[in-house]
């Protein structure tokens, strides 16, 4: 026997028959090789003996019985009699346990095919060895280094709590088909360490504090783009389990001395990342991290740990914003901004086309860069004072000096910075609770008023039947119908296109968004509308224009069929809260009560100025050559609160004044007709009324009745756009109240 592996085999003297019985079979091919062998050992021939190695002798005794391959079937009781001396009880039966039968070709072709199975069972020295033995040791000479590390790993530590599910050396490299990790067969290879961890990962870890179990995490890791590299592309060299976490170390992220704890992630993926690694470095983020800020972003913030994608798809282009949103979404420590930059940046039009998915808007890292982003008072940063026109000209062809001078983060809320912009959301601010205020009470008393009346059953707000005997009152003529369609169809179109940019964080503006075809098309179908508003702008100033010169300036300036405010129409105005409160009876209204020339003052004047400010918007390069950037700030104001505003008024107060009042419920059809019965306009126009009468123009007024098929059409459009304006004032509300 060798001198380094002591072995003595004990046998038993003798052997009774009964315990010959279904163990004979087995005894037989036990004694033979033994007796052949100790003739071996004995023979002169000693050349034969130097022909094996000291591990294949001593293997040879295991594989008597370890390999034959019906020690895998036979019971438990039957295996028990073969190393059990006699006399010993027998146990009860045992299910038989495949797992005995180790064919010698297996472990003469693993890296321990040269080594001696009592290495590693070490209770196995002596035969017969013990009925139970403990799992064999990896804890030797051999594997120290490796050894060493595995005990202080999460693994060990699950052993030492008693999870009997905890890996061992074996559940990861094999039992006695050890491969080595070069061979492609080995279950560490590159291509599949994935499934050797997964395996375990997808079924026994908990969710970690991202909300992931293990088999989430794991299917985020095979759809990510190291997994895809994996499994797809079969790239040996795209980062696996052990290549981030370690093997024999692998550690909790918390603890300090971790491969993925966070102080180390940059460390972790510089091994392959080598030069987005030293870009790192010199960044604010890297420097911050090296100087020992625990907050400083590293790998994993922005790309994430097991769901890494590509930073050329749309998904993760559209996610760069929240990722940089994550940190940057407070106002920055001592200073005096009171929105974070994530904040200023949803606002911005970039941030509000990405929040819809668009993958062309500016993103952060467009303008401040990616791993070697620096301080805006860096010479190197791209949007330094120096660099900004060139960060600019990346997507604005053309942008100069005033150009840049647009501040992507300004925040009208901030008068300390941004003065002017201040006073322009104050503007609004005013203007909108003026608007609100006041014509909302009217609307409110004039509604509690109607009922009233209804009650005590007053004609006052009682809708006349119509009286078509004598024909109808030519109320518009064929211009302005066609005319008053067009502004219907581009203020619909209008806010159902722009809405979305000043709620795009909301699921329903996204929504909407995205039946237009999403942010893209959405802007296009915005811009045609612009065009189609301008163009009927133009048409109509045209109309006035020629009635102008028809009727002369002064008459239409100041005569009763003016568009302009006139004392009367704040005569009217009191007598219209007299009869709210007192139940009196209405003032006579002359061709347009003044609600409905505060309608049209609104729509024009608004039209204008949104017009004015969203062409400032359209083409920014081209007016950049006459005014100056912050310009374009205040015109993103005054274009957003001004639509808002118009949006607000029209679909609430006009449709009441117009269409929702007692009088007119459920729709007046003479903007569609362009008639009215003469009762109605007597009962309506009592002033107007008799004036022509007293001119003798009612003649020229009279004319046929409308179709009822006309006019039903008419109604069924009014209703249809109705429930759409005030499904929009619906959720406009409730986004305010944050309740969507």
């Amino acid at each position: 026997m060798r001198p380094e592996v002591e072995m003595s085999v004990v046998l038993p003297t003798t052997y009774h028959s009964s315990r010959m019985g279904a163990g004979r079979a087995l005894f037989a091919p036990i004694l033979i090789p033994i007796f052949a062998l100790l003739l071996v050992l004995v023979s002169p021939a000693q050349s034969r003996a130097a022909e094996l190695s000291d591990a294949e002798i001593q293997n040879h005794r295991c594989f008597t019985c370890h390999g034959q391959s019906h020690i895998g079937e036979i019971s438990g009781a039957e295996r028990y009699q073969m190393i059990a001396p006699k006399g010993t009880p027998t146990p009860a039966e045992a299910a038989p346990r495949p797992e005995l039968y180790i064919p010698e070709n297996r472990l003469a072709g693993s890296v321990h095919g040269k080594v001696a199975c009592v290495s590693c069972h070490v209770e196995a020295r002596n035969l017969p060895h013990a009925p139970h033995m403990s799992p064999a040791s990896c804890d030797t000479s051999c594997h120290a280094k490796a050894n060493a590390a595995y005990l202080h790993s999460s693994h060990a530590a699950a052993i030492a709590r008693g999870d009997t599910r905890a890996p061992r050396c074996a559940t990861c490299h094999g039992g006695h088909d050890v491969l080595p990790k070069a061979d492609r067969q080995s279950s560490i290879f590159p291509l599949n360490v994935v499934k050797t961890c997964g395996n375990c990962h997808e079924k026994h870890v908990p969710k970690t504090a991202d909300g992931l179990d293990g088999a989430e995490q794991v299917a985020s890791y095979l759809e990510s783009v190291h997994g895809q590299a994996v499994i797809k592309a079969g790239l040996t060299v795209s980062a696996t389990c052990a290549d981030c976490h370690g093997n024999h170390d692998i550690r909790p992220s918390k603890d300090p001395e971790s491969r993925v704890n966070r102080v180390h992630i940059p460390e972790t993926c510089g091994r392959c990342h080598v030069g987005v690694a030293e870009t790192y470095s010199k960044s604010i983020h890297g420097t911050l991290l090296t100087e020992g800020n625990q907050k400083a972003p590293v790998c994993s913030d922005c790309h994430t740990a097991h769901a890494i994608s590509r930073i050329d798809t749309p998904a993760f282009m559209r996610d760069i914003v929240s990722e940089c949103g994550s940190c940057h979404n407070k106002p920055k420590p001592g200073s005096h901004e009171k929105a974070s930059l994530y904040d200023t940046y949803r606002a911005s039009y970039h941030g509000q086309v990405n929040a819809l998915g668009s993958a062309r808007a500016a993103r952060c890292s467009d303008c401040h860069g990616a791993h070697d982003i620096t301080r805006v008072d860096d010479p190197n940063s791209p949007v330094n004072a120096e660099h900004r026109i060139t960060t600019c000209r990346k997507c604005h062809a053309g942008a100069d000096a005033k150009f840049a001078g647009f501040a992507p983060h300004a925040d009208f809320r901030n008068s300390d910075r941004y003065l002017l912009l201040h006073y322009v959301y104050l503007y609004f601010v005013f203007m909108m609770s003026a608007a609100f205020g006041f014509f909302g009470l009217h609307c409110l008393f004039w509604f509690v008023r109607s009922i009233i009346d209804r009650i005590k059953g007053s004609p006052n707000s009682v809708r006349l039947k119509p009286d078509y005997s004598k024909g109808a009152i030519q109320r518009f003529n064929r211009v302005d119908r066609i005319n008053h369609g067009f502004v219907i169809l581009t203020f619909f179109g209008l806010a159902l296109t722009g809405l979305p940019l000043l709620y795009s964080d909301k699921p329903w503006a996204q929504t909407v968004a995205a039946i237009f075809g999403g942010p893209r098309q959405c802007g296009i179908f915005h811009r045609i509308f612009a065009v189609m508003l301008i163009g009927n702008f133009v048409v109509h100033g045209v109309g006035v224009y020629r009635r102008f010169r028809k009727y002369g300036i002064k008459p239409m300036l100041f005569g009763p069929t003016t568009m302009l405010p006139r004392i009367k129409d704040f005569a009217d105005c009191l007598g219209m809260f007299r009869y709210f409160f007192t139940g009196s009876k209405k003032p006579k209204f002359d061709r347009w009560t003044y609600w409905e020339k505060f309608d049209y003052v609104a729509e024009v004047g608004g039209s204008g100025i949104i017009g004015l400010s969203g062409l400032l918007l359209w083409f920014p390069v081209f007016f950049s050559a006459f005014v100056p950037g912050w310009a374009f700030n205040v015109a993103m104001i005054i274009h957003g609160f001004e639509a808002l505003l118009a949006i607000g008024f029209i679909f609430t107060i006009h449709f009441f004044n117009a269409h929702l009042r007692f009088e007119k419920f459920p729709v007046d059809d003479v903007m569609f007709t362009g008639r009215l019965p003469e009762n109605e306009f007597k009962h309506e126009r009592e002033a107007e009324y008799e004036r022509v009468v007293a001119t003798g123009e009612i003649e020229k007024l009279r004319v046929k009745a409308p179709h009822p098929l006309y006019r039903g059409f008419a109604v069924a459009l009014g209703i249809t756009a109705m429930i759409v304006g005030t499904t929009i004032i619906a959720l406009i509300i409730l986004a305010a109240l944050r309740i969507i």
